[in-house]
């Protein structure tokens, strides 16, 4: 059998153990404990401060006005941030944040979720609601517990999660994302 054969083989195999684990898990009669998020969260939350702060060093603004976000397990929501009327005072990073017509989409607490007009945030939680079900064998994330495993707004949240099943969630925080970058691109008033 050359390597090929057996790469192919391995491969079929490996595919069948990950999509036969969650079955396999589910046959113990126990009930398992609900995935920790907040490595996943901490690890998003400090790209987004990051990429905030490049933005913010890119368009000049003094690091002073930024308040600087530091997440932990314990706090993955550390998010940096700026105030609204510095952010009104930069305009460039204004633009980078929210898009050429940043002074329609600007919110009244931006900050590092606030990349990309919001959209990052959403195709973040889009991302959350697909690694949740595949780790619990196609769970929901309930809105009660949406802090442990999702960011955004309390009513971006619970609109993302008002699907019918894990995929429409995903469907629903998708969506918003795209909308949010038509909001970032100005192509919300174009008639189509």
């Amino acid at each position: 059998m050359n390597i090929r054969k057996i790469g192919v083989v391995g491969a079929f195999a490996a595919g069948a153990a990950f999509a036969l684990a969650p079955l396999a898990a589910a046959e113990t009669g126990d009930t398992p404990a609900p995935p920790d998020f907040s490595n996943i969260l901490v690890g998003q939350v400090q790209s987004m401060n990051w990429l905030f702060g490049a933005q913010a060093t890119a368009s000049g603004v003094d690091s002073d006005l930024i308040t600087a976000g530091d997440p932990t397990t314990e706090n993955p929501l550390s998010f940096s941030t700026i105030s609204a009327d510095d952010l009104t005072d930069n305009p460039a990073f204004a633009a980078m944040l929210f898009g050429p017509n940043w002074e329609d989409e600007m919110s009244s607490d931006p900050g590092a979720y606030s990349l990309f007009n919001g959209a990052l945030t959403q195709f973040y939680d889009a991302s959350n609601v697909l690694t949740y079900a595949l780790l619990t064998g196609g769970g929901e994330i309930d809105v009660a517990d949406a802090g442990d495993y999702l960011f955004g707004s309390e009513a971006g949240i619970a609109d993302g999660l008002a699907g019918d099943g894990f995929f429409a969630d995903f469907g629903n925080f998708f969506q918003a994302g795209v909308a949010d970058l038509f909001g970032y691109f100005g192509l919300g008033a174009l008639d189509m």
